[in-house]
């Protein structure tokens, strides 16, 4: 899962700076194409908003991965605790 985390991360990234690479090169080269220039820029800006969205998401389930790895370990210690609290309720009952 963190690889794909991390490829995702860096795809979007190599995208983005790809597509901003191109946009340049095209104003350099045809600034005349506004028409080209606006809609890959439409693009690029699209693109960034998904990753803030992404960074927020990943944020998000790192969070809660983190939550679910404390309740299962709390979840586990509150076992113990019934099977000891079982163990001295037996020796206390065997003691009667």
């Amino acid at each position: 899962m963190e690889l794909d985390l991390l490829s995702s991360r860096i795809n979007l990234n190599h995208t983005c700076l790809k597509l901003q690479v191109s946009i340049d090169e095209i104003k350099t080269k045809h600034p005349n194409r506004t028409d080209l220039i606006s809609s890959m820029e439409q693009s690029l800006h699209e693109i960034k908003k998904a990753m803030v969205v992404y960074d927020t998401l990943e944020k998000e389930f790192r969070t809660a991965r983190q939550m679910n790895f404390n309740l299962e370990r709390l979840n586990l210690e509150l076992k113990q605790d019934v099977k000891d609290l079982k163990k001295i309720i037996e020796f206390n009952n065997a003691e009667l």
